[in-house]
């Protein structure tokens, strides 16, 4: 199974009384450790990457927060602790925060789209997926820089190495809404799917899975009301 959580992120007014609200949804080591952040926007995603995690666990797997516990692994990537069969990856980029959840391993990437970094694409992409970039002008140019990027993305975070691993190491096709990976002429035996959240965005997620991702968007009172004694995320 597999399944595509999102939520947006709340308008500027409402997000001091969410961070707040997040504390009795994520775990302490969670919450604590965003304290530390320079960034309240990062301290917020963080948070809502965690939440989303825990209603996704609870919603599928009927686990509750004392029936694993949430580490990271050598290149940083997060795994459960304490259950099996039970994978997940986050991703956020601009106005969302993305979770995806799997009985098999599992990577997931969302980017906002831009302009085409052509020099970026120029040092990090594979020689042949430029020369498509390099035939398209405008928006289409920009539209495949960032689906490249995010399908990449996506692939380095399902096998846990992060940007440690070059992202011209291996290629990315498309055909029509099929998408392949390839290394030289080996076809890697692995599903990407586009996960069309918004227009304004690529997001992929890519994995050992069999069916179509299920996409669902999630609202603060869902998560509210997934606790036993309601969590006040609303209150100002």
């Amino acid at each position: 199974m597999i399944e595509v959580l999102f939520i947006q992120i709340p308008l500027e007014g409402n997000r001091d009384t969410i961070f707040a609200g997040l504390q009795s949804v994520v775990s302490k080591e969670c919450y604590i450790e965003v304290l530390g952040y320079g960034s309240k926007e990062v301290a917020l995603r963080r948070l809502l990457g965690e939440a989303l995690v825990r209603f996704a666990l609870k919603r599928y797997w009927q686990l509750t927060s004392g029936d694993y516990r949430i580490a990271r692994g050598e290149k940083g990537k997060p795994f459960i602790v304490g259950v099996e069969n039970v994978f997940f990856n986050i991703s956020h980029s601009g106005d969302y925060v993305v979770c995806s959840v799997s009985d098999r391993e599992i990577g997931i990437d969302i980017e906002k789209r831009a302009k085409a970094r052509m020099e970026v694409a120029g040092r990090f992409f594979h020689e042949e997926e430029m020369a498509i970039l390099k035939t398209l002008e405008g928006d289409k140019q920009d539209q495949l820089f960032f689906n490249y990027w995010s399908v990449k993305e996506s692939f380095l975070k399902y096998i846990g190495t992060g940007l440690t691993r070059p992202l011209n190491s291996f290629v990315v096709r498309f055909a029509g809404e099929n998408i392949s990976l390839y290394e030289g002429v080996n076809k890697l035996p692995l599903r990407v799917n586009a996960c069309p959240i918004d227009s304004g965005y690529a997001c992929y997620v890519c994995g050992e899975y069999n069916d179509l991702p299920h996409l669902r968007e999630i609202t603060f009172e869902e998560i509210a009301l997934s606790y036993p004694k309601k969590v006040d995320l609303f209150n100002k």
